[in-house]
């Protein structure tokens, strides 16, 4: 079965296509940025296995290390992709907050708004009522 929201765009062609606003927008993402990202994960894979950081990582420790790196980016170091290592951390949090949000462990974020694609919308934190 073909997922159809009813939303159509008619291309000058004639074609048209579900067109559906909310699934995001993947033509314009940065690919160069992204295949940048993907040699930081590549080499983390190396020292870490493949998929050590699905495993659950505190969103502490991500946004810890993503700072980090942007200081020293910042700072003018260039000993490593800080960049990269940044977005990777940043990422990571991201993941987390959709994937394991128990592990979102920063106080300022008990009972705030996270974001969930699927529902393509923020939503209060149910696991900190008021």
């Amino acid at each position: 079965m073909i997922k159809d929201s009813g939303e159509r765009t008619e291309f000058a062609t004639g074609a048209t296509r579900d067109m559906q606003s909310g699934k995001g927008d993947m033509a314009s993402l940065p690919w160069e940025a992204i295949l940048r990202l993907s040699r930081h994960y590549e080499e983390g894979a190396k020292k870490y296995g493949r998929w050590n950081y699905q495993k659950g990582i505190p969103v502490s420790s991500f946004i810890d290390s993503a700072c980090r790196h942007l200081a020293k980016y910042q700072c003018g170091m260039d000993d490593e992709d800080h960049l990269a290592a940044a977005a990777f951390n940043v990422l990571g949090a991201m993941l987390m907050e959709a994937t394991r949000p128990e592990l979102i462990d920063l106080p300022s974020r008990k009972g705030r708004k996270t974001y969930d694609y699927e529902r393509n919308t923020d939503y209060e934190d149910e696991r900190y009522p008021d």
